[in-house]
C-alpha cells in the first residue's frame, strides 16, 4: 500500500476561514481511490484546542468491498494511516506530521494554509484484483475519525489518576511534566472534547476476469 501526499494543524473562528460542514469523499481515477477531507477546521473548535496545547489526530481508514447478490457484501482488505497536527507556540505556527516515504514534518504559518493542506487528497494504491476470482463489482468505503486525545493518551491519563506516573518514573519524562499533563487532561476530559467521525463511499466499479 502506497500513500501519495497529503497533509495536519494551529474560540473564535480564525479570520479567513469560512464556516462549512466537514465532509469526506472518495473519488476514483480508473480503479485507484482518492480520499479527501474538507472543512475540518471551519468551525474553529480544533484550531482553538491546538492553540491550547492539545495535538490533533486524524485517523483514516479505507476499506475495499466486493458486491454480492446474495447475503452481505464481502470485505476484501483495508489500509489505514494517521496524521498528527500540533501548534508550536514558540514559532507561532502549526506542525503537520504525515505519512508517505517515511513520516514528514511540514509547517504552516496560518490556519488558512493548514486548512488548504488538509484538503489535498490522499491517493492510495489499493485496487481490486483484475483476474480469476477477483472479477466482479467493487467499491471503497473511507472513514475518518478526528480526536484530540488518542488511546495512548487516555491510558496515560488513567495511570496518572491511579498514581502511576509511568514515563516519569522510567526516566522518559519529568515528574512535574507528568503531573502537569495529567492535570490538563483531567480538566479537558471533564469539559468534554469535540470529536468528529465521517464516512464516505465511492462509486461502484466493475473488474472483469481474463
Amino acid at each position: 500500500m502506497l500513500l501519495r501526499h497529503v497533509i495536519v494543524l494551529s474560540l473564535a473562528l480564525p479570520a479567513g476561514l469560512t464556516a462549512q460542514s466537514p465532509t469526506l469523499t472518495v473519488t476514483l481515477q480508473t480503479t485507484t481511490p482518492r480520499v479527501r477531507s474538507t472543512g475540518l477546521l471551519a468551525d474553529g473548535k480544533f484550531v482553538g484546542l491546538m492553540r491550547s496545547g492539545f495535538p490533533l489526530r486524524l485517523h483514516y481508514r479505507l476499506e475495499l468491498w466486493k458486491v454480492r447478490t446474495s447475503w452481505f457484501d464481502q470485505f476484501v482488505r483495508e489500509a489505514s494511516w494517521d496524521v498528527v497536527a500540533r501548534n508550536d507556540p514558540l514559532a507561532d505556527d502549526s506542525v503537520l506530521l504525515r505519512p508517505g516515504g517515511g513520516r514528514t514534518l511540514t509547517r504552516y504559518a496560518t490556519p488558512e494554509e493548514l486548512a488548504a493542506a488538509l484538503e489535498i487528497p490522499y491517493t492510495v494504491t489499493m485496487r481490486p484484483e483484475a483476474s480469476g476470482a477477483g472479477s466482479g463489482r467493487y467499491y471503497f468505503v473511507a472513514r475518518l475519525e478526528v480526536t484530540t486525545l488518542n488511546d495512548t493518551d487516555l491510558r496515560e491519563l488513567s495511570s496518572w489518576l491511579s498514581g502511576d506516573v509511568g514515563p516519569a518514573v522510567s526516566g522518559e519524562g519529568s515528574f512535574g511534566a507528568a503531573l502537569a499533563r495529567g492535570a490538563q487532561r483531567v480538566l479537558v476530559r471533564l469539559a468534554g472534547l469535540p470529536r468528529l467521525q465521517l464516512e464516505a463511499r465511492s462509486p461502484t466499479i466493475r473488474i472483469d476476469g481474463r
